[in-house]
């Protein structure tokens, strides 16, 4: 399993984050293009607290390469120009390695 993070922070007071559209357009519509390429799972999450991080989406994948060929599709462009729809921030994207014991 690959999972990739995908985390967005405010630069500042004044940004645009909205959440039900990024719940009920963005979140179904990567897992609706990606799961083709091997998307297992995919969740958003709003930490709560002091820092400076609005939210962050969690995606699981079969493997790396499965992320990575979803991120490089023609189906991966339409999923980043959607991210202007909801938001003015910069999403940055981490791609890690999961593990089980």
């Amino acid at each position: 399993m690959a999972t990739v993070f995908v985390t967005y922070k405010a630069t500042g007071e004044n940004f645009r984050f909205d959440r039900d559209y990024y719940e009920s357009v963005h979140l179904p519509l990567c897992r609706k293009v990606w799961e083709k390429y091997g998307l297992v799972s995919s969740t958003g999450v709003y930490p709560k607290g002091e820092g400076d991080i609005v939210a962050v989406a969690v995606s699981e994948f079969r493997d790396k390469e499965a992320a990575i060929a979803a991120f490089r599709s023609p189906e991966g462009k339409e999923v980043m120009n959607d991210v202007v729809r909801y938001t003015d921030l910069t999403p940055s994207m981490l791609l890690g390695a999961s593990f089980t014991y």
